[in-house]
């Protein structure tokens, strides 16, 4: 085979060059209760997360981690799971769990680079093999790894242990107070990746649109376990919709070196012929494949492969531009909380949540907290839009340390980890870095001046930061502190909560509209050439009340078609999310909640419609039931 020409290996080289050792499946659990654990602790008024620490007993833990330690004791738990979900009697658990499993290496992995890879594990993560302690993860939303080939017995069973901590702590993002319910444990997907010594360690794919043609770059990032960095090419592939290859100039570069960084990089830059753009109406995909080969020889060492779109967003004035044309976003804020499953993946559920939101007549979902890397895969290929949150939920607030410096670092390296792990994806068209952070103070207490504005300075590091790892991109904050939130003088544009007024009844709807009008002309006065966007609006509905005042489904409808209509009015408004797509679990400290969960959703919690679902339908399809 010659690399250069065909610009990437065939599949069976590629088996041979990145390796993947599945491990989901059965792993022994055991939950490390203490006197009094984190649920219990809730009940507490008093209660201040960052003060309590779930340590098991000393000696214990250290045991927990040996070769030799026999945990025939324990329970089966399956993974990914959990504990909430896998164990009736954890269902409220928050605290340590410690998970084991035997693995046999192969050995012809010694001398290649083995990590450990997790999609995602609640909420501090730490990882042990054979005894040795490999690596240590916080963050309960976003993908990570950790190199382990140096851990590893090859020919042998090895032993990985790993410990996870779910416990709210208010110096951490998110901090101590969130309304989902916080499940612990290993509930997204873990392998073993094995590759080249030297390997593709980061790819960055910008596409900008113009009338007359694509102009793609590809920014390749190289990383080297070797003592002296070997040299290196990238082949590049490029395939159309049609999987026809895409010719493409100067299919070949060299990694160039940078000896401070210990880093190589490549770059191709180019015109994309006969471009089929990515929509939510036609979400064509081209096939982006990447080959590192050794320089001269052209033998293969890594690949890297991705389904990419022709498609760019870009602010313009008071318009949101898909392509060089507006876009109206029809959204519904949503959650991975499934019916089995929990918050664990669900590929069927998924499909069938991205069916539902189309049949609505949606093209946008934006969720709290980052979803599983299937959620972006399939809205790539169905064609529905992404807004990407940061879990920076609330900052200001009692249970949130905003003056902790932890919190905010915590913040940006989760926000470095998501943007790495989801910016090549065509369906995610802006970042968000919080969420209702207390940015304006709600009186002229000093104490609470002073949390605004470090909650606003944080909330403004985060927005630069986003910028910086994506220049591509709208960033925002959803405020709930509008007009006057100074942090939007540093988005991309307004993103607010419509929350306005309280009317129990239809009947006193128009004047809450009325005062949505005056906030909104209000905010437009503030930010005259940007767009606006509404994060979230909607109202509580416990499906099978039938009724036009609160929490009855008439009203619910009503309620969410009469602010979309009031909003439409503003010339600045694009579009906004309900405020849900679906009734979720929420945490245990909220007992006043309707069978613990929050039952916002345009659908309750097995996917059943309730009027809104029908209502919305038909204010955004014109279709009837």
């Amino acid at each position: 085979m010659t690399v250069c020409t065909l610009g990437v290996a065939h599949k069976r080289e590629r088996d041979t060059l990145r390796k993947e050792l599945n491990l989901n499946g059965r792993w022994k659990f055991y939950p490390a209760f203490d006197e009094v654990s984190g649920d219990q602790k809730w009940m507490d008024p008093d209660f201040d997360p960052a003060d309590f620490e779930i340590t098991p007993k000393e000696g214990m833990a250290i045991g927990w981690i040996k070769e030799d330690f026999d945990d025939s004791g324990w329970l089966d738990s399956p993974v990914p799971s959990s504990w909430n979900a896998a164990f009736e009697d954890l269902w409220s658990y928050e605290g340590h769990g410690w998970y084991r499993r035997k693995v046999l290496i192969p050995n012809e992995w010694e001398g290649k680079r083995v990590e450990f890879f997790s999609e995602g594990a609640n909420y501090r993560t730490a990882l042990y093999v054979n005894g040795a302690f490999a690596g240590e993860h916080f963050g309960g939303y976003t993908p990570f790894g950790f190199p382990v080939h140096e851990l590893l017995k090859f020919g042998e069973v090895n032993t990985i242990a790993i410990e996870c901590d779910n416990v709210p702590k208010s110096n951490r993002c998110p901090g101590g107070q969130f309304d989902w319910w916080n499940e612990g444990g290993l509930y997204r997907d873990v392998c073993l990746r094995v590759t080249d010594p030297t390997y593709i360690d980061d790819v960055t794919v910008v596409t900008r649109v113009s009338s007359d043609d694509v102009e793609m770059t590809v920014d390749i990032e190289v990383c080297s376990d070797e003592p002296i960095f070997p040299e290196r090419s990238v082949a590049l592939r490029l395939s159309d919709p049609a999987g026809d290859y895409v010719p493409v100039p100067a299919s070949v570069s060299r990694v160039v070196y940078d000896a401070t960084l210990k880093k190589g990089h490549a770059r191709f830059c180019f015109s994309v012929p006969s471009a089929r753009l990515w929509s939510p109406e036609t979400p064509h995909l081209y096939q982006l494949d990447l080959t590192l080969v050794d320089t001269g020889s052209e033998q293969p060492r890594d690949w890297w492969s991705h389904r990419i779109g022709l498609r760019e967003f870009r602010v313009d004035g008071p318009r949101l531009l898909l392509n060089g044309k507006p876009l109206v976003v029809k959204g519904v804020n949503t959650y991975e909380d499934y019916p089995v499953a929990h918050h664990s993946h669900n590929e069927a559920a998924l499909g069938q949540d991205l069916d539902l939101l189309k049949w609505i007549g949606g093209n946008a979902f934006r969720s709290h907290v980052p979803a599983h890397r299937r959620r972006y895969e399939l809205s790539d290929e169905r064609g529905v839009l992404q807004l990407v949150e940061l879990p920076f939920y609330q900052w200001g607030r009692p249970l949130v340390q905003t003056d902790n410096p932890d919190a905010l670092a915590d913040a940006k390296g989760q926000l470095r980890e998501l943007i790495k792990a989801r910016k090549n994806h065509a369906s995610v068209f802006m970042w968000s870095v919080s969420n209702e952070c207390l940015v304006v103070p709600r009186s002229n207490d000093p104490q609470a001046v002073s949390l605004a504005r470090m909650t606003a300075e944080g909330n403004i590091e985060l927005v630069k930061l986003a910028h910086e790892l994506d220049p591509t991109r709208p960033v925002v904050e959803v405020s709930n502190c509008w007009p006057g939130d100074p942090v939007h003088e540093h988005t991309d544009l307004p993103c607010v909560n419509v929350y306005v007024g309280s009317a129990p009844h239809v009947n006193g709807l128009p004047a809450v509209a009325e005062r949505i009008r005056e906030k909104f002309e209000a905010l437009r006065k503030d930010h005259p050439d940007k767009p606006i966007l509404a994060g979230e609006w909607g109202s509580w509905c416990v499906r099978g009340v039938k009724t036009d005042y609160f929490p009855g489904e008439v009203f619910q409808a009503e309620k969410i078609r009469l602010f979309w209509e009031t909003m439409r009015e503003e010339e600045n408004f694009i579009g906004g999310f309900i405020w849900c797509f679906a009734d979720y679990d929420v945490h245990r400290r909220f007992l006043w909640v309707y069978e613990y969960r929050c039952a916002y959703g345009l659908f309750d919690y097995h996917r059943r419609p309730k009027e809104a679902a029908y209502a919305v339908r038909r204010m955004w399809t014109g279709k009837g039931n």
